[in-house]
């Protein structure tokens, strides 16, 4: 996910170059038509194979129910699923992660555009290196979870909320230094640490679905994700509104 934003900064600002808005549209229909085609074709349901984490610390312990069969879920627990304390954990994670996610993606390339007079097309692939940054932080936090959790270094409770907790406040602190930097380069570095420890954070929170409910996992994730989802309208939104309202008191956007 996050090697295909940093794709699309690269490429679809030289793709509006040379053929306008419309081919960004184009593209991304494209892109996604393959992509479901490959799907199709390729998805499997794999059988679930044992894996050392599986024994580490309980792995696999429910909080909610588990009387169900293997094969159909007869009865979803949606009472104890709305009331758990830890699903809301996860749906406030979720929800400030895509808040913070949303915001730079689509904000971001605004703010060079104007709060920094910097052209995107005329930049070269350093704007791409914020999600290229996450696309691996997001595969080194799985690793330094499971390496936490299989080397019974802390418990799985606590290496997710280490790594969600480390993650956190250190991209809520680089978010609040990047208005500070008034050139690209500061930009992008803040940017990319506020990115690397969100991808960071996701091993805390991401996975904890089938920490505390291996049976109901698809479930709470969608819960949970649908708080994301509206992490991204909310915030998209009301930072366009306070963008608005802030040009009755700055005339000049790049002063801000």
């Amino acid at each position: 996910m996050y090697l295909g934003a940093a794709l699309g900064m690269w490429l679809l600002p030289a793709l509006v170059e040379l053929r306008g808005p419309e081919s960004v549209f184009l593209a991304e229909t494209l892109a996604g038509v393959i992509w479901s085609l490959l799907w199709i074709r390729y998805a499997t349901d794999p059988p679930r194979s044992e894996h050392p984490k599986a024994a580490a610390a309980g792995f696999g312990g429910a909080l909610l129910p588990t009387n169900v069969n293997q094969h159909k879920v007869t009865h979803i627990p949606w009472k104890k699923i709305m009331f758990s304390l830890p699903v809301w954990a996860i749906v406030v994670n979720n929800f400030t992660f895509h808040y913070a996610l949303y915001l730079l993606m689509n904000w971001l390339p605004t703010y060079f555009e104007l709060g920094l007079q910097v052209s995107l097309q005329g930049m070269d692939s350093s704007k791409m290196v914020p999600y290229l940054n996450m696309f691996v932080f997001s595969i080194v936090g799985g690793f330094i979870a499971d390496y936490l959790i299989t080397k019974r270094i802390l418990s799985v409770t606590r290496t997710r909320k280490f790594l969600n907790t480390v993650g956190f406040l250190v991209a809520s602190a680089a978010l609040m230094a990047l208005p500070q930097f008034r050139t690209s380069n500061g930009v992008i570095l803040c940017s990319s640490v506020a990115l690397w420890f969100l991808a960071l954070g996701r091993a805390g929170f991401a996975v904890n679905h089938m920490d505390i409910a291996p049976r109901y996992t698809g479930i709470v994730m969608g819960v949970s994700n649908t708080a994301g989802t509206l992490a991204g309208i909310i915030g998209v939104d009301l930072t366009g509104k306070l963008l608005e309202a802030s040009k009755l008191v700055y005339s000049d956007l790049s002063h801000q």
